[in-house]
């Protein structure tokens, strides 16, 4: 293991959270969503080698409300947003799957067992089947992406798709 190059890669990921948050601030705040400040994550899970993992150590993220969050893994930037069960619609799923093929789709309870996994890929109809007969009464649409400026384009993407299925409580 070499110690500067994690230095540096944590250095990367925590300084392209605080440079995000200060600009989507500006961003997101016209479209109704209100932008948190950064904070330290504890006791999240990251997908490595095939099974999610337990993360002891802290990581950064914000969150964007309603119903989001925006952060930096060792591994990855992502956006997840918690979608209410009843909202959901086959055409979304159909639509989120098409345009977010590295993405998650998990319940907020049982969050380890996934219902939807870019590693291990469903057809739309057997994840909308999945999440039509889970217990779970909100859904977490996880997006993923190496660079930060992959994730900003693909959380605008996210929120016009969520609009337009009106899954998000604007």
């Amino acid at each position: 293991m070499n110690l500067l190059e994690v230095h540096n890669h944590l250095n990367k990921i925590w300084g392209e959270i605080f440079r995000m948050n200060e600009a989507l601030k500006e961003k997101l705040s016209p479209m109704g969503f209100k932008v948190e400040p950064v904070e330290e994550v504890f006791n999240a899970y990251i997908y490595l080698e095939g099974e999610w993992r337990e993360m002891i150590y802290p990581h950064p993220a914000f969150e964007i409300k309603p119903q989001g969050e925006l952060g930096a893994t060792i591994q990855s930037f992502y956006i997840v947003f918690g979608i209410p069960k009843d909202k959901i619609s086959q055409d979304f799923i159909l639509e989120f799957l098409e345009k977010f093929p590295k993405s998650y789709i998990y319940g907020s309870e049982n969050f380890l067992e996934d219902i939807y996994n870019h590693d291990k890929p469903r057809l739309p109809d057997e994840v909308y089947r999945l999440i039509a007969e889970t217990q779970e009464e909100v859904l977490q649409f996880e997006v993923e992406e190496e660079e930060a400026s992959e994730i900003e384009e693909k959380l605008f993407g996210f929120i016009k798709l969520a609009k337009k299925h009106g899954v998000l409580e604007l």
